[in-house]
């Protein structure tokens, strides 16, 4: 028996979904290029290793704390409405059984998965951007090329067109860098 299905048998909280990291990663991103862009086109003299670890932890946070209650919220639901098609008059007849403790440990691992990439996805631009701090605009084209390589990773895991996603995901990169320039937040 492969690995992969021992796990999904046995310890199904751990299995990895490509939602939480495609979401998580989207997150981080998206997190470093609003946060850090107006530092990083006005010169990148504030943007340090402690800021880039402060974007990433914040990123980190955002995530589980947004992925663990929607995707908790999302299997109660199903939870419910699994019982409203058996006839289960009693309320939380499923949710407070093994499937609601179930649900929330998959949640959990959601939000874990979700957060360690968000948390990766925003510090690795802004590494680059603290390494190379005359070239602390490279950032901000790693970002947008990771978007665009995420874009492509998607693509082919759903089967959708590459390149489509691909620049979907880079232009929202784009577009986001230019509300961060313009906010200036950090």
């Amino acid at each position: 028996m492969r690995l992969s299905r021992l796990i999904a048998l046995h310890w199904p909280w751990l299995r990895v979904r490509g939602g939480p990291i495609v979401l998580g990663l989207i997150d981080g991103i998206t997190n470093a290029l609003g946060l850090s862009s107006g530092s990083i086109l006005r010169g990148g003299s504030a943007l340090g290793l402690g800021l880039s670890l402060r974007v990433a932890t914040f990123a980190l946070a955002t995530a589980a704390f947004a992925i663990f209650v929607s995707q908790y919220v999302d299997l109660r639901f199903a939870l419910i409405g699994a019982a409203k098609h058996l006839n289960l008059l009693k309320r939380g007849a499923l949710a407070t059984t093994r499937l609601g403790r179930a649900a929330r440990r998959n949640a959990l691992a959601d939000a874990a998965q979700a957060s360690t990439a968000s948390f990766a996805g925003a510090l690795l631009p802004l590494v680059a951007a603290v390494a190379f701090p005359d070239y602390a605009w490279l950032a901000l084209v790693i970002a947008v090329g990771m978007l665009a390589l995420l874009g492509v990773v998607t693509a082919r895991r759903i089967q959708g067109n590459a390149a489509s996603w691909a620049a979907g995901l880079a232009l929202a990169g784009v577009i986001i860098i230019g509300i961060g320039a313009e906010l200036n937040i950090a």
